[in-house]
């Protein structure tokens, strides 16, 4: 018999759904495949969006629109300000370890060098800003954020750990990473609610030792996994600046064009009307649970693809992605003010109208960053920078035009208007820089035979 013939009936033999369903189970938890990553990712995104939605409804039925407003004000700073430190940092280290797996330790090893040094300046900087964007909150609170800067240090170690993960394709940890901040955060405050404890300050501090623990816990299995180490590190110091300093401006107005609505509106409006505006962005963020899952796997597996299966990847998560949002965006519009007088309490559905805007672009924004990886993977990051600097001008002017004539709902008007810029922009220069025809919108049969054969 010869060996096609022998293998010929085990390749024929169907396996029960039992053992289906386990062999299906064991790579959804393993998550080496690629699709199995993206779907672990969005299940562990689906379960921080509930974590977030819970402590957002803590804060604001405890704090009220006031005290939800302080909490915003302070809470701001750390994250934006770590983005900053690592803008570019965050793909350099992907797509390096991914293209030279080899020399991991050393790339580790100079993240976090640049993690660390970036994160000084940037609490420095902060230091600075920050009297005078909360020029209207008593010294006491200023004082306060001005402290908790200190954790600023502790976003970016956990944002380089949390991408070394991703270089690595230990989706699994990277997704650990990126949980254990908000469940810590939420099973702190719920120990301060018996206590009587809560205030702005206490759930802010709640937050900020929340992340510290986090970066603790995941330490050690980040020392293991990469064996971070700095002698030698120097001559990939220079390779890894090189393309971190051509993506920083993207991740700069990235970071800058996400917060750019809070930044203007934190010296505008006064702390209640800051709480009004807080719940409804947040809450509209539950479009957008599958991001960080697009941010973490997509740019790794597709940079490790030819042009040619590259762009076909994305076409089709561009698809999937965009059938789910118009779901997502439709259950939520009809939904919007319910949800929110049932989740936070009959003062915040005055926030409705600003919540539906806020979901169309939320979505757009999601939908975006799958262009945005393609442009990564293809050592294009200049060209995503140069559309965020024109995004950014844009959300800025129309921001200080609308706010001051129409409040809140000018805000989500000009932040509609532009993600709406954004996404036609990239767009277009997939097809006049890349040269790659544009992709078809809706999912058709091509798509289901896609996603059966990673399924298989």
């Amino acid at each position: 018999m010869s060996t096609r013939e022998a293998s010929f009936p085990a390749e024929s033999v169907a396996l029960p759904w039992s053992t289906r369903l386990r062999l299906l189970s064991a790579s959804l938890f393993s998550a080496k495949r690629p699709l199995f990553a993206l779907f672990q990712s969005v299940g562990i995104q689906v379960l921080i969006t509930a974590i977030n939605i819970a402590t957002g409804v803590v804060t604001a039925r405890l704090l009220g629109p006031e005290g939800r407003g302080e909490y915003a004000a302070v809470t701001l700073w750390p994250p934006l300000l770590a983005t900053l430190a690592v803008a570019g940092l965050n793909s350099a280290v992907v797509f390096r370890m991914r293209r030279h797996p080899e020399a991991v330790d050393r790339i580790a090893g100079s993240a976090l060098l640049v993690g660390g040094v970036s994160a000084v300046l940037m609490i420095s900087l902060g230091l600075v800003l920050l009297p005078m964007f909360m020029s209207h909150y008593d010294p006491a609170t200023v004082l306060f954020a001005q402290i908790c800067l200190v954790s600023v240090f502790v976003n970016s170690t956990q944002n380089v750990i949390k991408q070394t993960f991703a270089g690595l394709a230990q989706f699994g940890r990277c997704n650990l990473t990126h949980l254990l901040p908000q469940l810590f955060h939420l099973i702190a405050l719920l120990v301060l609610i018996p206590l009587s404890m809560m205030s702005a300050r206490a759930a802010a501090t709640a937050l900020f030792v929340s992340g510290f623990v986090a970066v603790l816990v995941m330490l050690p299995s980040f020392i293991r996994a990469a064996r971070p180490r700095l002698t030698r590190s120097f001559a990939e110091l220079r390779q890894l600046l090189s393309y971190s300093s051509r993506a920083a401006l993207m991740d700069v107005v990235f970071a800058l064009a996400t917060h750019a609505d809070r930044l203007v509106l934190v010296p505008l409006l006064p702390a209640s009307q800051l709480g009004f505006y807080a719940v409804a962005f947040s809450f509209s963020r539950i479009i957008q649970f599958v991001q960080p899952a697009i941010l973490s796997v997509m740019l790794s597996h597709l940079s490790g693809q030819s042009e040619e299966g590259g762009k076909r990847v994305h076409d089709h998560a561009c698809r999937f992605l965009l059938a789910a949002l118009v779901l997502g965006c439709a259950v939520l519009w009809v939904a919007g003010e319910w949800l929110l007088v049932f989740t936070y309490g009959d003062e915040f559905g005055a926030a409705a109208l600003v919540f539906r805007l806020l979901v169309i672009e939320a979505s757009l924004g999601a939908l975006s960053q799958i262009t945005v990886q393609l442009f990564l993977s293809r050592d294009r990051p200049g060209v995503v920078s140069t559309i965020q600097v024109i995004v950014l001008v844009l959300s800025v002017a129309a921001l200080l035009v609308l706010v001051p004539r129409y409040g809140l709902v000018g805000a989500a008007i000009g932040l509609l208007g532009a993600a709406s810029v954004r996404w036609l922009l990239l767009l277009g220069a997939m097809r006049w820089v890349l040269g790659l025809p544009l992709p078809r919108l809706y999912p058709g049969r091509d798509d289901l035979i896609y996603l059966r054969g990673r399924l298989r």
